[in-house]
């Protein structure tokens, strides 16, 4: 039981940041999005509201299940690295290139 209560952590955790992350590309209008913030204003408050409880629901079941160590490297494999990929993959559009 415990086994599927973390794959299912890091599984809403993973969904989580992809969603969201999704929902800021469309939304940008041609803005990079930051490595940093807290909220971004092109994003719907629901969004928010949806996300931001399921991301701590998921490190705290991941904190109660795991040594610490072993949580903080879950979490992050689930949640920030899916985040960064995809913030670098939005953001890579956007990259202006020098004049030669």
């Amino acid at each position: 039981m415990q086994i599927i209560a973390i794959i299912l952590a890091a599984v809403t955790a993973a969904a989580t940041s992809i969603a969201y992350i999704r929902n800021a590309s469309a939304g940008s209008q041609g803005q990079p999005i930051p490595v940093l913030f807290v909220r971004l204003s092109h994003v719907p408050l629901w969004v928010d509201l949806v996300c931001y409880p399921a991301w701590f629901a998921s490190a705290l079941l991941l904190a109660f299940a795991l040594p610490a160590w072993a949580a903080m490297t879950v979490y992050c494999l689930a949640a920030v690295l899916p985040w960064e990929l995809m913030r670098r993959h939005h953001n890579r559009r956007f990259k202006t290139s020098a004049p030669a």
